[in-house]
């Protein structure tokens, strides 16, 4: 990572930073359990979403090059062929676009106008590369092929063929894979269904009100109402939620409900995508990508429900 892009990265952190401690403050100001809560919660959101999404950034330069790598080495190769020493074929095959990959090789054909030696360049090539394995691994068999005096156009033939062979096996593998990213997201809407339907149809049969044979009421209570030590932390968090995003009524059976279901369908949406990016593209980081899609359908699926009456009621 460049001196640019650490700078970028530490930019949005602090202003990140700036905006969670004015949150902050202001729940602090308002001593409400559940606004601080809440705002913990909205906090890490703020804080991770521009980090991931410079590393998603990252991850996608680092797919298109290695998509674009095959191409510029048969350039490579057609240029040696023809007779044109190394480093003046790497300077020639600089001026065609390859996408993501172009800043790069230009790099490249500057330093070898300026005269440095070869294998120092492709090193620090290497090195710039080092994010993608499959770039660095066949950079460095490159610059070995080239120090060691060997057939630099048949080393060149074969880790082209060997990159587009990867691809291709990767391609296939993502095509394969893909449905079961579609299975994760209908897992999540599927979850959501089943939270309405408890609402709709269980809850309101749990707080049917009635006494049972020792006397005592029977019907679905709210946990709240004898909460005690960092469990009222919870309820309080719970309650704040349940006001500040969907407007219902703090202190009822219902708020509880919708709040604990609402964090449930987050987690569970959370996990999701993170399972679907490491199933789809074998990455954490993609993942996340999964994870912010479906916590945001989350919150707006509860949203338009709340609005609909079919939760919090």
């Amino acid at each position: 990572m460049n001196k640019v892009k650490i700078a970028q990265r530490l930019k949005f952190l602090l202003i990140s930073l700036l905006v969670s401690l004015v949150l902050f403050s202001l729940a602090l100001i308002s001593q409400d359990i559940g606004v601080i809560g809440n705002v913990i919660i909205l906090s890490t959101f703020i804080l991770a979403t521009p980090q991931l999404f410079i590393s998603y950034q990252k991850y996608t330069a680092l797919k298109d090059m290695e998509a674009k790598f095959p191409v510029f080495l048969r350039g490579l190769i057609e240029n040696l062929r023809s007779g044109i020493a190394f480093h003046k074929a790497i300077i020639t095959s600089s001026k065609i676009d390859y996408g993501k990959l172009s800043p790069e090789i230009k790099k490249v054909a500057n330093q070898l106008t300026w005269g440095m030696p070869i294998d120092k360049v492709l090193n620090q090539l290497a090195n710039r590369l080092k994010g993608s394995r499959r770039l660095y691994t066949s950079i460095k068999i490159i610059r070995e092929s080239f120090v060691s005096g060997g057939d630099v156009v048949s080393t060149l033939d074969a880790v082209a063929d060997n990159a587009t062979l990867l691809q291709d096996s990767e391609q296939e593998k993502k095509t394969i894979l893909d449905q079961y990213v579609v299975l994760m997201y209908a897992i999540s809407i599927i979850f959501i269904v089943i939270v309405v339907v408890i609402n709709r149809l269980l809850i309101p049969i749990f707080n049917v009100s009635g006494e049972s044979l020792l006397g005592e009421s029977i019907g679905l209570s709210n946990p709240c109402d004898s909460c005690t030590g960092i469990s009222c932390n919870v309820c309080d968090m719970f309650q704040g939620t349940s006001q500040v995003y969907f407007s219902i009524k703090p202190g009822t059976t219902a708020a509880y409900y919708t709040s604990l279901f609402f964090y449930m369908a987050l987690i569970q949406s959370l996990f999701s995508g993170l399972v679907a990016g490491q199933i789809s593209e074998n990455s954490i980081v993609a993942g996340m990508k999964h994870s912010l899609i479906l916590v945001g359908i989350t919150v707006g699926a509860f949203s338009i429900l709340v609005k609909l009456k079919l939760m919090g009621v």
